[in-house]
């Protein structure tokens, strides 16, 4: 077996493997090496993938696929033109699923960091019990996301989004109170009765969960 590798390396006549399956014999011909190439780097394109995805290093499929859905957002953004910035606004968007998947794009995207992908805490607050520190009515949402509250490490998003984009961001903010998180923080700040909360964050469809801080 080795004599007919060495022959064939050395650019001898090809020579046939002694093995024989069913009549079938083949040349001690080594594969190409555009062939070779892509095995190898198939290897190693395995190994590079679930670093980038899975440990840390790139964002996640389900990152992609919020920013995939703000990306889409921000294109029936432009078709909605500008909404009045009022508490009337921000309860009906209640009872607009449509317009709260936009929010809710938007929130995962860059709320989920610090208030979990289902509101329920993280670094920031809990958003789905009745107890807020910066809120007393539902158009505290608009103020509090548009201006930021600094100095507890909320940012104002007033320089990245328009007021109609902060008003869907507000009207999904305010459905997810009374909404159940898998993992809620405890209540922080004075808790509030439920009469002014008529949002339906369960007349949004389920979808996988996957990215500022308490209002």
């Amino acid at each position: 077996m080795s004599e007919l590798h060495s022959n064939s390396v050395r650019g001898a006549q090809p020579v046939l493997l002694h093995h024989d399956v069913d009549g079938i014999r083949e040349f001690d011909n080594p594969l190409p090496g555009w062939w070779t190439a892509i095995f190898w780097a198939t290897i190693v394109y395995a190994l590079l993938y679930p670093m980038y995805y899975h440990w840390g290093i790139g964002p996640t499929v389900l990152t992609e696929l919020d920013s995939s859905m703000t990306e889409a957002a921000e294109a029936q953004l432009a078709k909605l033109g500008p909404m009045q910035v009022d508490e009337s606004t921000i309860v009906a968007l209640g009872s607009e699923p449509k317009k709260l998947l936009i929010g809710r794009a938007m929130f995962r995207t860059n709320c989920a960091v610090c208030h979990g992908a289902d509101g329920g805490g993280a670094v920031g607050p809990n958003l789905c019990d009745d107890s807020y520190i910066n809120i007393k009515a539902p158009m505290d949402f608009f103020t509090v996301i548009r201006a930021g509250v600094v100095a507890k490490g909320m940012p104002a998003w007033s320089p990245r989004y328009n007021d109609t984009q902060i008003l869907l961001l507000a009207g999904y903010v305010a459905s997810l109170r009374g909404s159940t998180p898998s993992t809620p923080k405890p209540p922080q700040g004075d808790q509030h009765p439920p009469a002014w909360s008529t949002f339906k964050s369960d007349a949004l469809p389920v979808t996988p969960t996957v990215a500022p801080s308490k209002l």
